[in-house]
């Protein structure tokens, strides 16, 4: 069986729909249960044994390069953070070429997902396609998501990413009645690729090639090539909003995410760091996760499904529920904070009330 021994992390991305969550901090960065999105990619290729990662930054790259350089945890891994300026994530392979030898994964360090890469690697080689993209079903379909045709081998007929209501009726029409293919409306593309060597050549050849879903696709499908998709059940969350955000949290508390759990000493149900301080009177209710130097005041709950990082301070007769409070925040006595975000280092007045999937920047 062929070896895959270089992954491409893309980390570039703005995290618009994000905001204000990115407007200091790169959406990589961004924690999941203390855990920043980029080491869900990052594991998920070390897990499939891939030890050189090449990573494609942009927005705030500085901080990710940084993060990445710092962290002991990685001192196994040959990592690469090039100073490149791409236009789309094709155009960021192109630009990364040259750190990549043989066929190579792709992955995205913005999502959070458990999926086995090494599974799809493998049903990669059982086949000679030239690329394969990750794919999940999804119960919900929406307008943002892509139509993609399967035939009885997987293989890729049509793949349209985020399609025009024309585009939708024409695919619609044209293979309502064939029976050897399976049409999908609640595919969703997971943004995990493998693709043969070869494909840099294209990149090479045909600038224009900016974008995986819009460009290359739609072109190695035009010209034949065998493009076919890994169909799994895996976890994936595409964090694009608040409220997605803090259903990643949720859903990593629940232990719906394999192979994740937050850092911290487990007890009754919760994550605790070291040095907190919790009131005899304050209650947390199961499952949370206190970081390191939580200090929780008199009369206070917190929980369920709340993540409070590391040097936040609680004051007394507080509520938090269903919510994420980031570093070195302080929230007033007699608050409420439900179903919502408070960033680094915000200073909540006495009783406020932040509700329905709020976000407050500092």
């Amino acid at each position: 069986m062929a070896k895959i021994d270089c992954a491409v992390i893309l980390a570039g991305g703005k995290g618009t729909r994000l905001e204000p969550l990115t407007s200091y901090k790169p959406k990589p960065l961004v924690p999941v249960t203390l855990i920043p999105m980029i080491d869900f990619a990052i594991e998920q290729v070390r897990h499939a044994g891939i030890k050189k990662i090449v990573f494609a930054v942009k927005y705030l790259g500085y901080q990710i390069k940084q993060y990445l350089s710092e962290n002991s945890k990685f001192d196994d891994l040959e990592i690469h953070v090039p100073e490149i300026d791409p236009v789309g994530t094709a155009d960021a392979v192109r630009k990364l070429s040259k750190y990549i030898e043989g066929d190579f994964v792709v992955s995205m360090a913005d999502i959070v997902s458990n999926m086995n890469l090494k599974k799809m690697i493998d049903f990669f080689y059982s086949t000679d396609a030239y690329a394969t993209i990750s794919l999940k079903n999804i119960d919900f379909p929406t307008k943002k998501f892509g139509v993609i045709l399967l035939d009885e081998k997987q293989n890729i007929e049509i793949f349209l990413e985020k399609p025009r209501p024309e585009e939708m009726l024409f695919t619609t029409l044209a293979f309502a009645y064939r029976q050897v293919s399976e049409f999908h409306h609640n595919l969703v593309n997971t943004g995990v690729y493998i693709f043969k060597q070869r494909a840099l050549e294209i990149l090479d050849s045909f600038k224009d090639i900016d974008d995986f879903g819009q460009d290359l696709f739609p072109y190695l499908l035009q010209e034949r090539f065998r493009l076919n998709g890994f169909v799994n059940d895996s976890y994936w969350m595409d964090c694009g909003n608040i409220r997605s955000y803090l259903w990643s949290n949720f859903d990593v508390l629940r232990g719906f995410v394999d192979g994740f759990a937050p850092p911290g000493k487990k007890e009754n149900g919760n994550w605790i760091g070291e040095n907190c301080t919790i009131a005899d009177s304050a209650k947390l209710i199961a499952p949370v996760v206190l970081g390191n130097n939580v200090f929780i005041e008199d009369n206070s709950t917190v929980g369920p499904y709340s993540v409070i990082h590391d040097n936040v301070k609680i004051n007394s007769n507080t509520i938090i529920d269903h919510s994420v409070i980031w570093e070195d925040s302080i929230i007033g006595k007699e608050s409420f904070v439900h179903n919502s975000v408070i960033c680094d280092k915000v200073e909540l007045v006495d009783k406020s009330k932040i509700i329905n999937y709020s976000a407050i920047n500092n």
